[in-house]
């Protein structure tokens, strides 16, 4: 038996995010294949792979795709939803059933919630976005719930793991997501750095060269312009991360990134982020809590400000500016619900 909650559902929009996400670069001709896919003329059910390492902004694309409007038309139900490489199968149906009603539910444990989802979705056009699949498995329990009918509906799914892209395909091919080309980097450094000024000539020539030593990964990108940006506007300290960029293989790349970043924090910083490495992965950690807890570890006290509360929430705008913590859920009012980490960020705090 299940109980429906009459409130609307809170807003979980993807496109809250604002890590990378606040400047999408580099996408339009991958997103536009995407929507084709998701579009086409084929009505039978079809998945969406996207694929690619971690950092190139598989979930950016994904998200830019899914918040489009000629994508919100098309479809008569949409719903997002994380699945990470340990999941509860019960807890991701009833997010996506959530969704899919735009209601609440209590479910009791004996209630078939794939059962309910599937007639909710049967006969209806649905895109359904599974972000970070890791287990082949899991599309195997989760895909028994999606209807089969022709109505043209889509799942898309992002994974760093060919292997499973390549298991979950049915009509279409799994994208490989590219690099950033240069031009498109150090188009998102100066979005991020100079929020819409145009950068001095004196950085221009240090600053394509952190650019090119990014080496086309976005994350890295907005992890390095969360540095200089609290930095003196000087060539010669550009021109060292440049230099230290330089000095790193691909695979080591983000983490040495989010190590710069964390290493230019301030001291009370530090301990905030570390902690947040608690969580599970992709955890939305409730904005209140989160300050509570901190609070309760005396990470804040030597903070110049006399509301404790206040002093906390100065932390994790300053860790949202830096782009080591994403929003993952805003109310409808627009204030911050809930906050994650990225995958990688989260593994270096571990």
């Amino acid at each position: 038996m299940e109980v429906v909650e009459t409130s609307e559902k809170r807003s979980q929009a993807p496109a809250d995010f604002p890590s990378i996400n606040d400047e999408v670069v580099g996408f339009a001709k991958d997103a536009e294949y995407i929507m084709k896919k998701l579009t086409g003329r084929s009505k039978e059910l079809d998945v969406i792979s996207i694929f690619g390492m971690a950092g190139l902004g598989k979930t950016t694309l994904a998200r830019k795709v899914y918040n489009n409007t000629s994508i919100i038309n098309h479809f008569d139900v949409k719903a997002w939803c994380t699945v990470s490489q340990t999941y509860d199968m019960r807890t991701l149906l009833v997010d996506i059933l959530e969704q899919a009603t735009n209601k609440e539910w209590k479910i009791n444990e004996d209630f078939d919630i794939g059962d309910k989802l599937q007639k909710t979705l049967k006969g209806r056009r649905y895109l359904i976005v599974l972000d970070d699949i890791w287990k082949v498995e899991a599309w195997e329990d989760l895909g028994l719930c999606f209807p089969k009918g022709e109505y043209g509906s889509r799942v898309m799914v992002t994974t760093r793991i060919e292997e499973v892209a390549k298991h979950l395909q049915y009509h279409s091919d799994p994208y490989s997501l590219r690099f950033l080309t240069l031009e498109e980097s150090w188009e998102l450094l100066q979005k991020r750095v100079f929020q819409g000024e145009s950068c001095p000539l004196d950085l221009r020539e240090a600053g394509l060269k952190i650019a090119e030593h990014c080496k086309g990964l976005p994350l890295v990108i907005v992890l390095i312009a969360g540095i200089i940006v609290k930095t003196e506007r000087e060539a010669s300290l550009w021109l060292e991360f440049a230099n230290d960029l330089s000095s790193h293989v691909l695979g080591e790349q983000s983490m040495k990134v989010i190590q710069s970043s964390y290493e230019h924090l301030e001291d009370h910083l530090k301990p905030c982020l570390l902690y947040m490495g608690l969580f599970p992965e992709d955890h939305k950690i409730p904005m209140h809590d989160l300050l509570k807890l901190w609070m309760a570890e005396e990470f804040v006290v030597n903070v110049d400000t006399k509301n404790m509360e206040e002093a906390s929430r100065f932390c994790l705008n300053d860790l949202l500016k830096r782009s080591l913590v994403m929003v993952s859920r805003t109310r409808i009012n627009g204030d911050i619900e809930c906050c994650t980490l990225h995958d990688v960020v989260r593994e270096f705090c571990l």
